[in-house]
């Protein structure tokens, strides 16, 4: 009854106050990130400086690809550091029109969601990243030098735990579809075969040149497989 009293007016009024707090927090955020987007950079290129052969650095060919580059870093640094605020006043947004249900409901999307995204993110970052680079760069030799782009080494770690962070939302999808009732619950437990033949064709896709690295990047997706099943069950 009380949703009765607030009007449309009302409603994009709120909406538009809201959006006018993340742009400029998001704002903020953007010039406190290209403030300290050295030690970002840094935090970045730690996984390139372990791999390059002893006296290699990173190179960059156009005249503002690194000032880009400073610009990217600061950019997505300023996404992640808004992402938080953005989700609360969705929340705060969609609340009073939730029933009691809805609210726990949207409770476990935005805390197992964005934890196991956070998951993904870090483990491709310490441990995906680390073994494509170890073995793309481990062909540097007396008759290859390895001069990895600047340009081309943030869009491939960038790229790289947003993938991962996704691939990790997947028990989460599995257990939202199986509640849904799209699909019986026992599904994925029956076609555990099939999943694990497109998982190690995933590993062989994204570290296609050595047996032994992907069967370690196979054994953590399986296990990540195996909590959606649980979950899903």
């Amino acid at each position: 009854m009380q949703e009765d009293k607030y009007t449309l007016q009302d409603h994009l009024s709120e909406l538009r106050r809201r959006l006018i707090s993340c742009v400029i927090f998001f704002a903020i955020a953007f010039a406190a990130c290209y403030a300290v987007s050295s030690p970002l950079i840094s935090f970045l290129f730690y996984p390139v400086k372990q791999a390059l052969p002893p006296g290699s650095t990173m190179v960059f060919t156009h005249l503002l690809e690194g000032f880009m580059a400073y610009l990217k870093v600061a950019f997505w640094g300023a996404v992640v550091l808004t992402a938080p605020l953005i989700i609360y006043h969705v929340w705060k947004f969609l609340l009073p029109a939730l029933y009691d249900n809805e609210k726990r409901t949207l409770r476990r999307i935005i805390l197992w969601g964005g934890s196991l995204f956070i998951g993904g993110g870090v483990f491709g970052y310490w441990v995906v990243i680390p073994l494509i680079l170890s073995i793309s760069l481990g062909y540097a030799n007396d008759n290859l030098e390895a001069l990895p782009r600047l340009q081309n080494y943030l869009v491939f770690t960038l790229k790289s735990i947003f993938i991962f962070g996704l691939i990790f939302e997947v028990p989460f999808l599995m257990a939202g579809i199986s509640r849904a009732g799209l699909i019986p619950r026992d599904y994925f437990r029956k076609h555990r075969k099939i999943a694990y033949i497109a998982i190690f064709i995933l590993s062989a896709v994204l570290v296609p040149s050595d047996l032994f690295s992907q069967v370690m990047l196979f054994f953590p997706m399986v296990l990540v497989f195996e909590a959606g099943v649980l979950l899903s069950r």
